[in-house]
């Protein structure tokens, strides 16, 4: 008889717990260039980072890139001690960041971008090899 309950609460333990993460994953996120993607309630932020050098891709929910001068658009890198406010230059259709980070060990790369006056923040945590 104890042995039907246990396997009957660990049937029930385990369908609850699969079916509470089903569709939240972020590991769904589609990414096109090869990097590390979230999503903002307008616009996916895909990151690429590459020997030392860090790319920022937005495009929209439809997986177009956002033209760039419809966006304001700022970074920070976060350390265990300061904030360093990025310099991000524009490469065709995406964002290089300017500062040489390759002396920060481990650091949250925060984003704030704006669009059609909705300002939204996320952030990536990041490591240098």
């Amino acid at each position: 008889m104890k042995f039907k309950f246990v396997i009957l609460f660990l049937g029930i333990s385990l369908s609850t717990v699969s079916l509470a993460h089903e569709g939240h994953s972020e590991t769904s996120l589609k990414s096109i260039h090869g990097g590390i993607v979230k999503k903002t309630s307008n616009a996916f932020i895909e990151i690429l980072q590459e020997d030392g050098k860090i790319e920022i891709f937005v495009t929209g929910h439809d997986y177009k890139n956002i033209i760039v001068p419809k966006l304001a658009f700022s970074a920070t890198a976060q350390t265990k001690t300061k904030s360093i406010p990025l310099v991000l230059l524009v490469e065709n259709d995406h964002y290089i960041v300017a500062n040489d980070l390759k002396n920060e060990k481990h650091f949250k790369l925060n984003i704030v971008l704006r669009k059609s006056g909705k300002e939204e923040k996320t952030s990536f945590a990041l490591e240098n090899q």
